[in-house]
């Protein structure tokens, strides 16, 4: 395996930081890690909702995230992305598409998918693909452990990535 494959979070930091200046009427904070690591992220653990959101997440997993190496210096590679959003708690489905999805992850999206393009270790080639799912109500619960959240779930197939 190859060490450079280690260091697409960084790459993946470098995009969002550009999707930063993009879109300065928010702020996502980008952090990555197991999914099981994003479920704790998103646990209600104290009154700092606010600062944690808008959250573009890498899910990092050895076992997601196999390169396919096609020739020596290019591989590609399928991670799967979260972008999440604080929800209102009462508001019904047509609501959180309204907002947040449509006012703040998906504009998010748009400026993070044009971005990944600019990437100089980036391609997204004939063979990409990302195919995304909507979740209104992602994570909520009748116990009330988890942050109201909508989110976007998008799976970034096929990049292709260019070791240096």
């Amino acid at each position: 395996m190859s060490t450079d494959f280690k260091y697409f979070p960084r790459m993946f930091d470098e995009v969002i930081e550009e999707v930063r200046k993009e879109y300065d009427s928010i702020y996502p904070l980008f952090e990555y890690g197991t999914y099981l690591e994003l479920i704790e992220k998103c646990t209600i653990k104290d009154n700092n909702q606010q600062s944690k959101y808008p959250l573009v997440w890498l899910v990092w997993d050895q076992n997601e995230n196999q390169q396919k190496w096609i020739e020596p210096y290019i591989y590609t590679i399928s991670p799967r992305v979260f972008i999440c959003s604080l929800a209102e708690r009462d508001n019904n489905t047509e609501e959180r598409y309204t907002a947040p999805l449509e006012s703040v992850l998906y504009p998010i999206f748009e400026i993070l998918l044009s971005e990944l393009s600019y990437h100089p270790n980036i391609v997204l080639g004939s063979d990409f693909a990302y195919p995304v799912n909507d979740h209104p109500f992602w994570l909520n619960n009748t116990e009330g452990n988890f942050d109201h959240l909508s989110a976007i779930e998008i799976k970034f197939e096929n990049l292709q990535m260019f070791k240096n």
